[in-house]
């Protein structure tokens, strides 16, 4: 009768087994997130994003993937990324701030804020040591300097932009008009080519170029454009 009580548990233990395996097995496991895709070609860049560099992956045809982001006011980006709405180039960048890029780079700003993206560039050539890049900005009269009579003349003067950095402005009186009544405190705003110093940097070609070959200058006091 034991013998036979045994038997007949066997087969109730053998149909329990399969249901007990399968409860110790664990749940699934997470995915993990995809990485992102690699893009190899400006087509690809998905809408509303700036190419902002370059980099080596021989996953790519030619050898180079393309560094994407979406945009911000004073970001550079490469000269054949495309432009996202609501933003515009601002001026080229030179020297290191070209960075990755095959060739050229230009800062961009965005349509109701391109004077904060302005002042980015100063700030940005300043801390990388940059010169001879294009810039746009205002600023307070610190300082009035006599004027330099070497060579060409120039009216001097010391300007103080919000973000506390100063500029030296040399304006060029031989081929733009002087501003005869600019006194300290007064705000100016100005467009020419940026020369790193240690002091914050100069600012010069604040007028026109009468061979036609640089960017045409500006300053502008009391509503008046001195070029």
């Amino acid at each position: 009768m034991q013998q036979l009580g045994k038997l007949l548990l066997l087969p109730l233990l053998l149909c329990l087994l399969p249901c007990e395996s399968i409860a110790q097995k664990p749940g699934r496991k997470t995915r993990k997130p995809l990485p992102p895709a690699t893009i190899c070609k400006i087509a690809s860049v998905p809408k509303g994003m700036v190419v902002v560099g370059y980099k080596r992956n021989s996953a790519c045809s030619d050898g180079a993937e393309l560094l994407v982001k979406r945009p911000e006011n004073g970001d550079i980006i490469c000269a054949e990324s495309p432009v996202p709405s609501g933003f515009s180039l601002a001026t080229e960048a030179q020297g290191v701030l070209v960075g990755t890029c095959p060739a050229k780079a230009f800062l961009i700003s965005g349509a109701s804020s391109g004077q904060a993206s302005s002042v980015d560039s100063i700030g940005r050539a300043f801390a990388s040591g940059t010169s001879n890049i294009q810039v746009e900005g205002e600023g307070t009269v610190l300082r009035l300097l006599p004027d330099d009579l070497n060579g060409s003349r120039h009216q001097r003067f010391i300007v103080q932009l919000a973000s506390g950095q100063t500029l030296l402005v040399t304006h060029n009186i031989d081929i733009a008009p002087r501003i005869d009544a600019l006194k300290v405190g007064d705000g100016v705003r100005f467009n020419g080519e940026y020369i790193w110093n240690a002091k914050g940097g100069v600012i010069h070609w604040t007028h026109h170029d009468p061979r036609g070959r640089h960017v045409a200058g500006w300053v502008m006091h009391n509503g008046k454009t001195y070029k």
